[in-house]
Formats: C-alpha cells, sequence, structure tokens
C-alpha cells in the first residue's frame, strides 16, 4: 500500500467507514485497482467534496518509487497463538463492536472498536508489537492502517475471529453489558 495510506476496501461498508475515519477537511487521493471514478462517486454522496484526485494505474504507478510502497504483516490464527504463550506477547486489539467482543473473544484482547480507534491510538502502547483482528479482516485492514500511520508496529489476523474460531483456539465470553 500507499505509505501512510489508511486502507477502506470499496466492497465493504466503504461509505460508512470513509465517513467514520476520514476527515472532511482534508484533501483524499483516491488509490483504487480501477475503480477510482466508483470510489469518488460514493464520496461525494456523502458530502466529502475534497478528493483532490487518484493515482492513475493504483498501486502499480509506484512500481519505481518502492520508497512509497509499505506491507502490513499478516498472521494465521495458529501462529498468534504460538505467540500468545512467549514471554512477551504482542498485544491483541479487537476492533469489532463492544457486543460482538462480549459474545467470544481471544483472552486478553483489548477491545476498541474501530468507530473509536482514531480518537483513542494514543491509549495503545508504542513499545509493543499489535496484532489487530475484527470478525473477518474487513475492519482489521482500515486498523491496521490506522496504527501504521499512527506509527505503530502492527500486524493483521488473516480471516479475524472467524479464523481464530475455526480453528479451534480458546476464545472467552464475557455476557450482555450491565
Amino acid at each position: 500500500h500507499l505509505a501512510g495510506a489508511i486502507n477502506i476496501g470499496l466492497d465493504g461498508k466503504y461509505a460508512t467507514w470513509c465517513g467514520t475515519v476520514l476527515n472532511k477537511e482534508k484533501p483524499i487521493v483516491v488509490v483504487s485497482d480501477g475503480r477510482d471514478e466508483e470510489a469518488i462517486m460514493r464520496l461525494g454522496r456523502i458530502g466529502f467534496d475534497s478528493v483532490s484526485g487518484f493515482l492513475e494505474h493504483g498501486m502499480n504507478a509506484l512500481e519505481s518509487r518502492p520508497e512509497l510502497i509499505r506491507t502490513t504483516p499478516r498472521i494465521t490464527a495458529q501462529a498468534l497463538a504460538e505467540r500468545l504463550s512467549e514471554p512477551r506477547p504482542p498485544r491483541v486489539i479487537d476492533v469489532r463492536t463492544e457486543a460482538e467482543w462480549r459474545g467470544g473473544h481471544i483472552e486478553g484482547s483489548m477491545n476498541l472498536p474501530l468507530n473509536q480507534l482514531t480518537q483513542r491510538v494514543d491509549e495503545l502502547p508504542r513499545d509493543e508489537p499489535l496484532i489487530v483482528h475484527c470478525q473477518g479482516g474487513y475492519r482489521s485492514a482500515t486498523a491496521a492502517s490506522i496504527l501504521a500511520r499512527a506509527g505503530r508496529d502492527v500486524a493483521d489476523l488473516v480471516g479475524g475471529f472467524a479464523a481464530w474460531s475455526q480453528a479451534k483456539l480458546q476464545s472467552v465470553e464475557t455476557g450482555p453489558a450491565n
């Protein structure tokens, strides 16, 4: 991805998450896989009129500029389970809603819903690796890009909590909020 970019997938709840995590006052440059016009039109529908343009040819335009490209490490559920048993485990950040988290989560994970992440990123440690996840991977891709932009050491759990559950790894339930 483009260094410093916020990743919001066009095929998910694009408008919802753009409206939640982007700042209407700051110019936007769209980087996509050829669906630039659709992305810009959908931003306009929710009042984002400061789209400055798009990166022609998407990420392919950066082939000659590797210093502008970053990757987000990804980790499997099994690899995360192994790392959680290490003496200095990573901090697991669950960006699902509180209700989803209460219904089942990775033990010791911190619930920080995606819609609060931008405002609360300073609550997260700077000196620990972070593993971020949601239910299936859409929201955590956005969260990982926000955390990387904030200078955090972050990886994304492949397949999210669904993959963790499917692997039959231990989770805990908290139950409904009081």
